[in-house]
């Protein structure tokens, strides 16, 4: 029997099930991989696991008892969910403009790790996105990693593996996450409702991430209605919301589906290579330029503009 419910890791899953039979669980545990393949998800079933008091010597963590059930609503007093919500909450601000953790947040963090257990057993922090973490953050991390309390374990998540300081890495023990196959993220989007046609089409255009999928999922008719029409990139631009932030993300979301359409269209042979070429490199300067603080309206209908050509043939 597995120790962990996640389907589609099962690499990952048989070296943390290797380690914590061996009884030879790391203090620090860095998962990397794509956005959406499960790496978070991972991190929390295993901290379910440390503190489920019902679980199975050969088992997975319950998944019923108050433990867990505190886990998955990250309010478990052992086990810190370190995401943009908990900086916003140390910081009394919205937790859709933390770009960075920063180092007053993982000070706090570690003062709180270096506390015993309330309830007397492990203690956990998953940081997700720790790319995000500025230098002195890290700095600040480096002296619990190299001589954590008894009992405590680190996770540390991303999907920019290479943006995580030298010094943290060395100190971790590095699982890497594959992406998910289409079948796993197609069986998610339709256990959420979502049409299995519409399912497979978009299980295929993000490339074995689950949470891209879901996204596009909420957006209707996504990439296709962002080019369709004479007016259809206006209107895609327009479409946008007034916060600056969240049209950021929409527009960076809509280049992706954009990009990921223009790629799939020579392998399915609705078009040669060549005639996407031109629109692929288009979109990766606007993604650029999105990144360097342009207007997110003005990009998204540049780019629906310079793919509807490619698109409709």
């Amino acid at each position: 029997m597995s120790l962990f419910r996640l389907s589609g890791q099962a690499r990952a899953v048989k070296a943390l099930e290797g380690l914590i039979g061996a009884g030879r669980l790391p203090s620090a545990i860095l998962l990397s991989g794509i956005e959406g393949c499960g790496k978070a998800r991972l991190a929390h079933e295993l901290a379910q696991l440390l503190v489920c008091p019902r679980r199975p010597p050969d088992g997975p963590a319950c998944g019923d008892c108050r433990d867990c059930q505190a886990v998955a609503k990250r309010v478990h007093p052992d086990v810190k969910a370190v995401d943009a919500a908990y900086q916003a909450a140390l910081r009394e601000e919205e937790a859709a403009k933390q770009r960075s953790l920063r180092v007053d947040t993982i000070r706090h963090l570690r003062r709180d790790m270096e506390l015993k257990s309330l309830l007397g057993g492990w203690k956990v922090a998953v940081i997700e996105d720790a790319h995000t973490l500025e230098i002195e953050a890290a700095n600040a991390l480096l002296k619990i990693l190299e001589e954590p309390p008894p009992k405590t374990l680190w996770l540390l998540v991303t999907s920019q593996r290479d943006r995580i300081p030298k010094t943290v890495l060395s100190r971790c023990f590095q699982l890497r996450c594959s992406p998910l196959p289409d079948e796993a993220v197609a069986a998610i989007l339709a256990a959420q409702g979502v049409d299995a046609g519409r399912a497979r089409e978009l299980a295929a255009l993000c490339e074995g991430s689950a949470s891209r999928a879901l996204e596009l999922s909420r957006r209707e008719g996504w990439p296709a209605a962002l080019t369709q029409g004479p007016l259809g990139p206006i209107a895609a631009g327009d479409s946008l919301p007034k916060e600056l932030y969240l049209a950021r993300a929409e527009a960076e979301l809509a280049l992706f589906a954009l990009g990921q359409r223009l790629r799939l269209r020579p392998l399915s042979g609705e078009a040669d290579f060549e005639a996407v070429d031109r629109p692929l490199r288009e979109l990766a300067e606007l993604r650029r330029a999105l990144r360097a603080n342009a207007d997110p309206r003005a990009v998204l209908t540049l780019a629906a503009l310079e793919t509807q050509g490619a698109l409709a043939k």
